[in-house]
C-alpha cells in the first residue's frame, strides 16, 4: 500500500540499533571511578558503582558501607570530580520541588518524550530545559539517549546523564513543550531538518 507523506528521521533507526539499550549505569560500573548520584529524597551519593541488577545497583563510597538503590530513585549522575560545576549550572524549579515528587515505579505514571523528538533536538543542536522530578533544571544540549537515560552538556561541556523515569518537564528556550502528550498534537519532528518525505 502507498504512504501518503509518511516520511521518516533521516538516521533515527541507526542511531538507535547503536545506542537505544547501552545504560549509562554500565559506563559508570566500567568506568570504576566515582560518581555523584542525585537520588530520592534529596540525596547526593558519592561512590563508585560496584553491581548493576535489573532493577537495582550497588554504590560503594570511598568510605563506609556499600549500599543498594533502586534505579528509579535515581534522578540524574555524573562523575564526581565535575561536582563543582553541575552545582552551580543545576538550578532548582521551586515549583516543582513543592509538588513532592515521589519516583515514578510504574511507566504509565511517567512523563514521556518521545525518541523521534529527541532525536531532531540532538541533531540541531537544540538548548533544552529538562526538569526532573525533584525540580532539578539542567539546561544544555542533548548529546545522546538510549531507553534508560539522557546525555546532557551543560554549559562549558559539563556532562550529566538523567534517567528517563526522572523527567517532568522538557522544553526549549521558547517554552515549546517537547512531552509525548503535547508532540502527539504538535509533531515537531516533521519540522526539523532531518525529517525526509519519500518522493512522489
Amino acid at each position: 500500500m502507498p504512504t501518503h507523506h509518511h516520511g521518516h528521521l533521516a538516521g533515527l533507526s541507526e542511531y538507535l540499533a547503536e545506542h537505544d539499550s547501552r545504560s549509562i549505569f554500565d559506563d559508570a560500573l566500567a568506568s570504576g571511578t566515582l560518581w555523584n548520584f542525585h537520588a530520592h529524597p534529596g540525596r547526593v551519593i558519592s561512590a563508585r558503582l560496584t553491581g548493576v541488577e535489573t532493577y537495582d545497583v550497588t554504590l560503594t563510597p570511598a568510605e563506609g558501607e556499600a549500599e543498594t538503590l533502586r534505579k528509579h530513585d535515581i534522578h540524574f549522575l555524573y562523575p564526581a570530580e565535575q561536582a563543582a560545576a553541575v552545582e552551580k549550572l543545576v538550578k532548582p524549579d521551586k515549583a516543582v520541588q513543592a509538588l513532592g515528587l515521589e519516583p515514578t515505579v510504574f511507566h504509565g505514571d511517567r512523563q514521556f518524550v518521545k525518541n523521534k523528538s529527541l532525536f531532531p533536538l540532538m541533531e540541531e543542536r537544540t538548548v533544552v530545559f529538562i526538569t526532573l522530578r525533584n525540580g532539578s533544571v539542567i539546561r544544555g544540549l542533548i548529546t545522546g539517549f538510549s531507553r534508560y537515560d539522557i546525555h546532557v552538556s551543560m554549559k562549558g561541556g559539563v556532562a550529566v546523564t538523567l534517567l528517563r523515569h526522572s523527567l517532568h518537564d522538557i522544553q526549549d528556550k521558547d517554552g515549546r513543550c517537547y512531552l509525548k502528550p503535547e508532540q502527539e498534537k504538535r509533531k515537531d519532528w516533521k519540522k526539523s531538518s532531518v525529517f525526509v518525505t519519500p518522493a512522489e
